[in-house]
């Protein structure tokens, strides 16, 4: 695995996360003393919120594909200079 593959995985994985969490405790998700997310008072159905953001998720990956190709996703990159 290369550095690049490495970025867009970790990008992926970042933008689901960070989404994820915020999108939820947006909608009136709370924390609870343990970290686990209680979505009872949330306005939206915790399944169409997961939905959105891997769709978020994979929308950011198919912009990388549109830029650089399938395998632009894999390549090396130059050093920098």
């Amino acid at each position: 695995m290369n550095s690049n593959l490495f970025h867009n995985i970790l990008n992926v994985l970042i933008a689901v996360t960070a989404a994820l969490t915020a999108f939820l405790l947006a909608t009136g998700c709370t924390t609870l003393p343990t970290g686990t997310l209680e979505c009872s008072e949330s306005w939206i159905n915790p399944t169409w919120s997961t939905i959105a953001i891997t769709v978020m998720g994979v929308a950011k990956s198919l912009v990388n594909i549109a830029r650089d190709g399938f395998g632009g996703l894999v390549k090396r990159q130059p050093p920098v200079e």
